[in-house]
C-alpha cells in the first residue's frame, strides 16, 4: 500500500528552494506538491539539459508545475538585473 505524503509547508519549500516573494511561495503551495516533489522540481530547475537526456523524459505532473514556477521566477529575476 502506497503511503501518501502531505503537501510541503511554506517553511519546507523555503528550506528547499530559497526565499522567494510571497506570491511565488503561494503558487508553489497551491500545487500541493510534497517536499520530495518540490525537491525534484528544484533539481530539474538548477540542472543542465543533460538530466533530461539521461532520464529520457522531462519534469511531469506536479513536479512540472513547480518546475515551471521556479523557471519563470528565475527568468523574471534575471530580467530585473
Amino acid at each position: 500500500m502506497k503511503q501518501i505524503s502531505p503537501p510541503a509547508t511554506a517553511a519546507e519549500i523555503i528550506e528547499i528552494v530559497r526565499p522567494f516573494d510571497d506570491s511565488v511561495l503561494m503558487r508553489i503551495v497551491e500545487t500541493e506538491a510534497t517536499p520530495a516533489e518540490v525537491l525534484e522540481a528544484f533539481t530539474w530547475a538548477i540542472a543542465d539539459d543533460q538530466m533530461g537526456t539521461e532520464l529520457e523524459h522531462g519534469a511531469r505532473g506536479v513536479v512540472g508545475l513547480v518546475y515551471d514556477i521556479l523557471r519563470r521566477e528565475e527568468a523574471e529575476s534575471d530580467e530585473r538585473r
